[in-house]
C-alpha cells in the first residue's frame, strides 16, 4: 500500500493564501512524507500545458507520484448541451492527464434532478462510455467516484451496476471510504474493492487519540489486506479543525494503521 494526500485536505488553508498549490506539494514531500499526491483540478493555479509540465518535474524533484488527478464534472444534466459541455470538459482534463502523467482521471457520474435519475441514467451511461473512448486512446483509467447526497451512485449497487454496464477495462471505481449510503458500508467497500485502483481514506473528524470518529479503519484496513490491496490510499480531510494542524495527524494516524496491518 502506498500513502497519498489529496490537495483538497487543504482547500481552506489554500482559499486563505495560508498555503499555496506549490506549497502543498512540498508539505506533502518533505513533512508529510507520502508517497504520493491526487490533484483536485481546479485547486491548480493554471491549466496550461507548461503548468501542467512544471507540477510533474515538481513531483518528481520531491519524488511524489501523481496517483490521479481529480476535475469535477456531472453528468446528471438534463440538456444535451450541457452533457456535450460535460464531455468536452473531462476530455480536455483527461489530455491534462496524459502531461501530467497521472495514470487515473477521477470523474463522476453525476447529480440528476431529484426523481428523474432512472430516466437520466442512460445518457449518464452514455456520456461514460464516451469520455472512456477517449480515455483508453491516451493510456488513462477513469476511475467513477460513488457519491451519496442525490447523486447517481450512492452505494455499492449502484456503482457495480454502472462498471457492469460500462464493460470497459478502462472506467474503475474511485473509492471514497465515506461516499456510500447503505447498511453496511463497509460489505460495500469490500464488494467494490476488486474494481478500485485507487481508495481515498476520508476523514471529518479526529478523537483525543489521533483517530477518525466516523470509520472503523482497522476494519477497512483489515479489508484492504484480504484483498491483497497494493495501490494508493489518499487522504481526504473534510474536517472543520485547521488543517495545517490536524492533516499531519490524520497522515500518522493512516501510516501507523497501515504498518500494524502490515501494508
Amino acid at each position: 500500500m502506498k500513502l497519498g494526500c489529496c490537495s483538497w485536505s487543504y482547500h481552506r488553508a489554500m482559499e486563505a493564501k495560508q498555503l499555496s498549490f506549490n506549497d502543498w506539494l512540498r508539505v506533502c514531500a518533505e513533512e508529510l512524507l507520502v508517497d504520493g499526491v491526487d490533484i483536485i483540478a481546479e485547486q491548480m493555479p493554471h491549466r496550461t500545458k507548461e503548468y501542467c509540465l512544471d507540477v510533474r518535474k515538481r513531483c518528481t524533484d520531491y519524488r511524489l507520484t501523481i496517483a490521479s488527478l481529480s476535475p469535477g464534472n456531472d453528468f446528471g444534466k438534463p440538456q444535451p448541451a450541457e452533457l456535450r459541455a460535460q464531455v468536452d470538459n473531462i476530455n480536455r482534463w483527461i489530455e491534462s492527464a496524459v502531461v501530467l502523467g497521472a495514470p487515473c482521471l477521477r470523474i463522476f457520474a453525476g447529480w440528476p434532478p431529484p426523481g428523474h435519475a432512472a430516466a437520466l441514467w442512460p445518457s449518464m451511461v452514455n456520456c461514460i462510455q464516451a469520455v472512456a473512448r477517449t480515455a483508453a486512446h491516451a493510456g488513462v483509467t477513469l476511475v467513477v467516484e460513488p457519491h451519496n447526497h442525490g447523486g447517481f451512485l450512492p452505494n455499492s449497487e449502484s456503482t457495480l451496476r454502472l462498471i457492469r454496464e460500462i464493460n470497459s477495462p478502462w472506467v474503475k471505481v474511485n473509492l471514497d471510504t465515506g461516499n456510500y449510503d447503505e447498511p453496511d458500508m463497509y460489505a460495500g467497500l469490500e464488494a467494490s474493492l476488486p474494481e478500485a485502483p485507487h481508495v481515498v481514506a476520508k476523514v471529518h473528524d479526529l478523537d483525543a487519540q489521533g483517530a477518525p470518529a466516523a470509520f472503523d479503519y482497522d476494519r477497512i484496513f483489515a479489508m484492504l489486506k484480504r484483498q491483497r490491496y497494493h495501490g494508493f490510499v489518499t487522504l481526504e480531510y473534510e474536517g472543520k479543525a485547521d488543517e495545517l494542524q490536524t492533516v499531519p495527524r490524520a497522515i500518522d494516524f493512516l501510516r501507523r494503521t497501515a504498518m500494524r496491518h502490515q501494508l
